[in-house]
C-alpha cells in the first residue's frame, strides 16, 4: 500500500513557519522512475552554494499506521512530519555519499488519521548539483528496532577473509628503562599490514628523521648512486619494530603531510627521474641488501599521498595534475621495471573523483602505466557510504581497463566533517561509536569490491581509537581488529543473511567445525534507537556451547551468559552502537 502522495510540492520560501504547514505558493513535481527529481529543474532557477528549499507530501489516512521512506538528498536534509522534526543530518556532516539515492537514509513515518503534512527541508552543498530521492519502503526495514533473525549457513561459501584490518603506521615500542609501549597488544591483535604514511610525526618512530624521502635522502642535490647520500638509520629501526610485531610493511615513497604555510617535502621534484631513481635505490636497501641493507621483502610501494588536495594550504602536492601525471608516470614505469614482482601503485587519492577519471585518463594516454594498486581515501560516518565509493572507484578503474588492479582503501576513519564538528568527530573517535562505526565499515567493505582497508591512524595522534593518546592502553576502537584478526585466522567466509536490517552489518567464517560471527548495530546520530531482538541461527548446528561476546559502552569484549532456544538457535537483545562476537566449535 502507498501511503504518500504522488505529487511533491516546492517552495524556495524556506521559512520555520512553513515545516508543519503548505506556503500559499508551491510548484508541483514528481520523482521519476529511479524515484529522483533535480531540484534546480522544479523552478528552472540557477542557485549557488548552500541555498535552501522545502518540500512538501500531503497525504490522508483513515487510520493511523507507519510507513517507511527512504531517502538522499544532495547535500543536507532535515525532515518533519506534522510539524515534528523526525531526521536531521545538518548536524552529520551532511549526505555523505559520492553517488545520492533512496538508500543513503530511512526513518519510520508514525502518520496519524486524517491529513499529513510531511516536510523535507533540503540545502544543497557547494557541488553544481542538488538532487533528492524518495521511496516509499516496507515499514519493518526502516524501523531499526523489529526483531529479526540471522541466519548463517557454513555450507555456503563467499571467499577469504581479506585484509580488512590493516592500518597506518606501527606499533611503540617502549624504551629499556620504560614500560609504556603497545607492542604486545599489537603483537595480540595480529595487526596483518602497516602503511608508514604520516610516521615523521611521531618521534617515537624516528620523526623528521624516518620515512619521507627528504629524511632518507637529504640533500636532492648528492648522488643517488652513492650509499653516503643516503640516511637510512631510524627508518630501518621504524620498519623493524613493525615487523618484529608480525606486520608488514607497506611502504609509502614521498612526504607527510604539510599543514603549515611553508612546504618542504611535498613540492614537486626538481628532476623526476632523478627522484625515481632515489626510491629505487630505497627499495633496494630494503629488500635486496644495498647499503648495508636487508632482505624484508617490502611486497607494496605506494607513490605519494593525496595529490589531488586543492585545499588553500595545498598540503600535499605543490605543482598541477599535470605535472603530478608526468612524475607519477616516470616514477612508476622505472620502479616497474626495476621491480617485476613488486606492487607499485598510488596515488593516495584524496577523493576527489573528477581528478580520478583525470588521472586514469593519463595513464592510459599512449603507453599504458602499470598500476598494480589503486589507493585512495574516504572520511565519513555512514558504512554504506563507504561502500558507495568502493564501487564507484571499481568501476572507474574497470572501466580504463584496470581490472586487475587492486583497489585500496588506505585511509578512512569516522569524520562528520572538518570545520566545527571535528572535535566532535576527534571524540567520537576514541569513543564505543568510532569502535563501532570500524567494525561496521570492515564487515561492509569485505562485502564489497574492495582488495584492502587501512584505517587511520595507528601512531599516536588524534585519529588512533585503538590506543590511549598518553598511555598506549587499548581503547575501545582496538578490539574490532582483535575480532577481525579472529576470522582471518578462520580463513573463509560464509553466508550471513541479515535481510537487508537497518543499521546490522555481520560477517561470519568458518574453519575445521569453527565458526565465528561478528555483529555489529552501528548508527551515525546520537540519539541512538532502542536494541533489537536479534534471533541468530547456524545452520546445521546448536548454538548450545557458543560463547559469546559483547564490545559496547561498558564491556570490552566480556563473554556474556546466554542460553540457546529448544531449536539451537539464540535469542539475543543487541543496543545501538554494540559489537557482539559468537564463537561456536
Amino acid at each position: 500500500m502507498n501511503v504518500l502522495s504522488d505529487i511533491w510540492l516546492f517552495s524556495s520560501d524556506v521559512k520555520e513557519d512553513f515545516f508543519g504547514r503548505i506556503p500559499e505558493k508551491t510548484l508541483s513535481f514528481r520523482v521519476n522512475a529511479d524515484h529522483g527529481i533535480n531540484l534546480d529543474t522544479v523552478d528552472n532557477r540557477e542557485r549557488t552554494g548552500m541555498e535552501e528549499v522545502l518540500l512538501f507530501n500531503c497525504f490522508s489516512l483513515d487510520h493511523g499506521m507507519d510507513a517507511g521512506l527512504g531517502f538522499g538528498v544532495d547535500w543536507w536534509s532535515e525532515l518533519f512530519l506534522n510539524g515534528e522534526k523526525i531526521y536531521s543530518n545538518y548536524d552529520l556532516g551532511g549526505n555523505q555519499a559520492p553517488v545520492i539515492h533512496s538508500k543513503n537514509h530511512r526513518v519510520l513515518l508514525h502518520c496519524r488519521a486524517g491529513e499529513n503534512i510531511l516536510t523535507v527541508r533540503a540545502k544543497r552543498g557547494t557541488a553544481p548539483t542538488f538532487f533528492a530521492f524518495f521511496e516509499e519502503l516496507a515499514p519493518a526495514s526502516c524501523d531499526p528496532c523489529t526483531p529479526v533473525t540471522v541466519d548463517v549457513d557454513p555450507g555456503t561459501v563467499l571467499g577469504p577473509i581479506r585484509m580488512m584490518n590493516a592500518v597506518n603506521n606501527g606499533p611503540i615500542r617502549g624504551r629499556s628503562d620504560q614500560t609504556r609501549g603497545n607492542f604486545e597488544l599489537w603483537k595480540a591483535a595480529k595487526i596483518p599490514m602497516a602503511r608508514n604514511h604520516d610516521a615523521a610525526f611521531c618521534s617515537a618512530y624516528g620523526g623528521e628523521h624516518a620515512v619521507d624521502i627528504s629524511a632518507v635522502f637529504p640533500d636532492f642535490s648528492a648522488d643517488p648512486e652513492d650509499p653516503d647520500s643516503y640516511d637510512f638509520a631510524l627508518t630501518d629501526r621504524c620498519i623493524r619494530n613493525t615487523m618484529d610485531a608480525g606486520t608488514e610493511v607497506f611502504y609509502r615513497l614521498g612526504s607527510k603531510i604539510e599543514h603549515n604555510p611553508k612546504k618542504y617535502g611535498t613540492k614537486p621534484p626538481e628532476d623526476f627521474h632523478k627522484w625515481a631513481t632515489v626510491c629505487e635505490h630505497i627499495i633496494r636497501h630494503f629488500n635486496e641488501g644495498w647499503c648495508e641493507g636487508h632482505h624484508w621483502n617490502i611486497r607494496y610501494w605506494e607513490i605519494w599521498n593525496e595529490p589531488d588536495d586543492f585545499r588553500p594550504v595545498n598540503a600535499t602536492w605543490q605543482g598541477t595534475p599535470e605535472q603530478f601525471f608526468e612524475f607519477f608516470r616516470i616514477t612508476a614505469c622505472h620502479l616497474k621495471k626495476c621491480f617485476p614482482n613488486l606492487k607499485i601503485g598510488g596515488p593516495a587519492l584524496g577523493g576527489n573523483l573528477v581528478w580520478m577519471e583525470m588521472f586514469l585518463k593519463s595513464m592510459t594516454e599512449g603507453e599504458r602505466v602499470p598500476l598494480d594498486f589503486f589507493s585512495w581515501h574516504r572520511y565519513a560516518t555512514n558504512p554504506d557510504s563507504v561502500m558507495d565509493y568502493v564501487k564507484i572507484v571499481r568501476s572507474k578503474l574497470d572501466r580504463y581497463g584496470y581490472g586487475k588492479t587492486e583497489s585500496i582503501l588506505n585511509e578512512w576513519n569516522f569524520v562528520r566533517d572538518w570545520g566545527k564538528d571535528f572535535v566532535q568527530s576527534i571524540k567520537a573517535i576514541i569513543s564505543i561509536k568510532g569502535a563501532v562505526y570500524a567494525a561496521s565499515v570492515m564487515s561492509a567493505c569485505q562485502d564489497s569490491p574492495l582488495d584492502m582497508l587501512m584505517y587511520y591512524d595507528a601512531r599516536p595522534c588524534a585519529f588512533n581509537g585503538l590506543f590511549d593518546f598518553y598511555t598506549y592502553e587499548p581503547l575501545k576502537g582496538y578490539y574490532p581488529f582483535v575480532l577481525w584478526s579472529r576470522l582471518a585466522d578462520l580463513g573463509t567466509q560464509i553466508k550471513a543473511e541479515t535481510r537487508g536490517k537497518y543499521g546490522l552489518y555481520v560477517t561470519a567464517a568458518s574453519k575445521d567445525g569453527r565458526t565465528g560471527i561478528m555483529i555489529c548495530r552501528y548508527f551515525q546520530e546520537d540519539e541512538l534507537p532502542a536494541s533489537l531482538e536479534l534471533t541468530l541461527n547456524l545452520k546445521g548446528s546448536s548454538l548450545d556451547n557458543a560463547r559469546v561476546e559483547l564490545l559496547d559502552k561498558d564491556k570490552d569484549l566480556e563473554p556474556i551468559p546466554v542460553r540457546a532456544n529448544s531449536d539451537g538457535s539464540m535469542t539475543l537483545s543487541l543496543n545501538a552502537d554494540s559489537v557482539l562476537w559468537v564463537e561456536t566449535r
